[in-house]
């Protein structure tokens, strides 16, 4: 009896194991799947565009996204595949950034910490986008996040020596791009999933 008891624990945490490798599999290849659109093509068209050192970052960071979906989803369980997914990029080269704390550090938690504001103001999401309501208020957490991304790495610069006159500006190209790359990540998620209902009304 209590060997079939320690089997069983033993089963159940087998498959909470798996059922978190797989989460951080998905979640960091969305967030370097998303990486790679932006080095090879929002950032190669920004910058042809408009080639300014302060727009080194990409006005349209889609990773912040995926961000905002993983925590809006599985809550503080997207930290750590945000990590990964984070490191794998910088890793292939895919972020510009010389410094991966600067990045590593405030974005994996941004997202979660923005949740948790809402949630202490009384303001509840439920996993799927029923409603343009909370399509909205997605949004708004995306902002929230990005401003907190955003003075992380303020706050990181300052510390390693720079000065905050020639910091600050990049706080607003910070917070543009996140909030816009996760605007239109979500944009794009809820017209793939409207489009998908249409086929399955229209098959039935």
């Amino acid at each position: 009896m209590a060997t079939s008891h320690k089997q069983s624990k033993v089963r159940a945490l087998l498959d909470r194991l798996i059922e978190e490798l797989e989460l951080t599999v998905a979640v960091s290849l969305a967030y370097v799947g998303a990486m790679v659109i932006v080095a090879y093509g929002i950032k190669l068209v920004q910058d042809s565009l408009y080639d300014h050192p302060l727009l080194v970052p990409s006005l349209v960071f889609l990773p912040h996204g995926v961000r905002i979906l993983a925590a809006f989803l599985v809550g503080a369980r997207s930290i750590m595949p945000l990590a990964v997914g984070t490191l794998i990029g910088i890793s292939l080269g895919l972020d510009g950034s010389t410094d991966p704390s600067m990045i590593l550090i405030p974005g994996i938690f941004c997202s979660y910490l923005a949740f948790k504001i809402f949630e202490l103001s009384g303001v509840a999401f439920k996993p799927g986008f029923s409603s343009l309501r909370q399509w909205r208020g997605l949004v708004l957490v995306s902002f929230v996040a990005a401003l907190i991304n955003g003075l992380g790495i303020v706050l990181i610069l300052v510390l390693s020596g720079l000065d905050e006159g020639e910091v600050l500006p990049r706080l607003f190209v910070y917070v543009v791009g996140d909030t816009v790359g996760a605007f239109v990540l979500l944009w794009g998620m809820m017209r793939l999933g409207r489009l998908y209902r249409l086929k399955i009304d229209a098959q039935g």
